[in-house]
């Protein structure tokens, strides 16, 4: 695991930034506004997304189509993802501290910068063993927050503070997914769903075929 220090980060989105012009309504991350300084305890990360191999040592009786252990295991729910966590000894991160993992002590966009670059992760048609690009690793040193597979947060989907955005979809209803994955589809990519700030909400109960998790653990005495 990577120790992620205490301190403040840039969560969400400026619309008005230079950079984000090129988003319309669609891909302008209302749910993911105001952009915000945010303070957050230290806490630690697992360096790389949870693997088949690690997964079956709790789901022994699991069947995959897999014979690729080290791939980052995907189409699990998220109560799969909580309770192989804490049968580790450690918890789901929550989407804040996911997206402070993500995007370094600098507001990056991605991993590696604010420019889009496609071969720097995972945005093919299969998922890969979760140390294969070395373009998709964040300034903590932490594998895969860009692509692969999209991940599973501890966290409900709801307003981030002084937002004025609105969405019935508010509540304890689904949970917040983060990071871009692999994409199946010949149409329909879009580079503005991989910015790390970018929220998606799932159903807990559902399991889908481009997501997955890593686990995240609290400092002792905090």
């Amino acid at each position: 695991m990577i120790l992620i220090p205490e301190g403040k980060f840039t969560l969400g989105l400026n619309p008005q930034s230079s950079l984000l012009q090129f988003m319309s309504d669609k891909t302008a991350s209302l749910n993911a506004q105001p952009e915000q300084q945010y303070f957050l305890k230290a806490f630690y990360m697992d360096q790389f997304e949870v693997t088949y191999e690690e997964f079956m040592k709790f789901k022994p009786q699991a069947k995959y189509s897999t014979r690729q252990l080290n791939l980052a295991i995907s189409g699990v729910s998220w109560h799969e993802a909580e309770a192989y966590c804490h049968w580790v000894g450690k918890r789901l991160p929550t989407e804040y501290e996911w997206e402070k993992a993500a995007r370094g002590s600098d507001n990056r966009l991605f991993v590696w910068g604010n420019d889009f670059e496609k071969g720097s992760a995972n945005f093919g048609k299969q998922v890969l063993p979760v140390n294969s690009l070395e373009g998709d690793v964040s300034s903590y040193r932490i594998w895969g927050m860009n692509g692969n597979v999209s991940e599973w947060t501890s966290s409900w989907y709801q307003p981030y503070p002084n937002s004025t955005h609105q969405d019935k979809n508010y509540g304890k209803k689904f949970k917040v997914t983060r990071g871009g994955s692999i994409n199946k589809r010949e149409h329909g990519f879009m580079k503005e769903f991989t910015m790390l700030p970018h929220r998606n909400i799932l159903p807990p109960e559902m399991r889908f075929w481009d997501t997955g998790f890593r686990c995240a653990r609290s400092v002792r005495g905090q």
